[in-house]
């Protein structure tokens, strides 16, 4: 049953790339707040109102952050490789397939400013591991680097193939890449991730944390094979309304209180937290 509860949750085209574990697992989720409901004995009542809310719930998780641009990114990621190939300015391009998704088609006036103030604190990585990524990898030219490695997981099949495309094509610009599905809310995934210079969260706090908060375990487990993380929340809610309280004071409250010291900055729409283990703490 669970298996045809996921087929059917899938065929709405919005979530038809989304990882099957992925969705497993809301389902999991949903049925364990729910005890009453037994899917051998389901009817076709519940089953709808169980594909609904799932639905409902990857459409906050991952499908209310696409535009209606996504279904041009290959194309533009085909107008990259032959601007790679033949050694042209790929800017308009990577501005192209930014916009595709809307964090960082809100980023993107900013993502030089953003990426300067990252390294003036961290220095310049070598190996940068980027955790719900979305399409952020994309943002390499304004990183200003000559070479990086890259690590990138999301929970999106095509997102992830697309990227894994995207990094063979940036081979030839110093960016050497590899993406993976990954959910992160299964902490012991972490151990699975490689060390590196720094780690990015963005925008992802906020969707992992339920009633169980997972971020305190997340950040404790990842801090230890990295010398940075960089935590990101957006400062406007899906409505765009500003947020009444877009500084996270619970957030850095739990960093001072596991040991953790932060460097905090701003944009129009997020704001950043540069996080690396005090310098007494053990």
């Amino acid at each position: 049953m669970i298996n045809e509860l996921i087929e059917k949750i899938k065929q709405n085209k919005k979530y038809k790339t989304i990882d099957n574990s992925f969705v497993k697992r809301e389902i999991d989720s949903y049925l364990k707040s729910h005890p009453e409901i037994s899917l051998n004995s389901v009817n076709k009542q519940t089953v709808k109102e169980i594909i609904k809310e799932i639905r409902a719930r990857l459409h906050r998780l991952y499908s209310s952050y696409q535009t209606k641009k996504k279904r041009k990114k290959e194309e533009y990621l085909e107008e990259l490789r032959i601007m790679v190939k033949e050694n042209k300015d790929i800017v308009q391009v990577t501005d192209k397939l930014l916009v595709v998704t809307i964090s960082s088609k809100e980023r993107l006036p900013d993502y030089e400013f953003v990426y300067s103030k990252i390294f003036e604190i961290t220095g310049k990585p070598e190996v940068i591991v980027d955790i719900g990524s979305g399409l952020n990898p994309v943002s390499y030219p304004y990183m200003n680097l000559k070479n990086l490695i890259y690590y990138s997981y999301d929970i999106n099949d095509e997102d992830v193939n697309f990227l894994n495309k995207y990094f063979k094509i940036m081979k030839s610009k110093g960016l050497k890449g590899k993406a993976f599905i990954m959910d992160i809310r299964e902490l012991k995934n972490v151990d699975k991730i490689p060390r590196s210079d720094i780690v990015f969260i963005f925008k992802l706090i906020d969707l992992i944390d339920g009633k169980k908060k997972v971020s305190e375990d997340l950040i404790k487990k990842v801090i230890g094979n990295t010398g940075f993380i960089v935590v990101s929340f957006a400062t406007r809610t899906l409505t765009r309304k500003p947020m009444r309280l877009p500084r996270r004071i619970g957030f850095e409250l739990m960093l001072k209180r596991i040991g953790l010291e932060f460097n905090r900055f701003s944009i129009k729409n997020e704001v950043f937290y540069v996080i690396r283990r005090e310098s007494n703490y053990q």
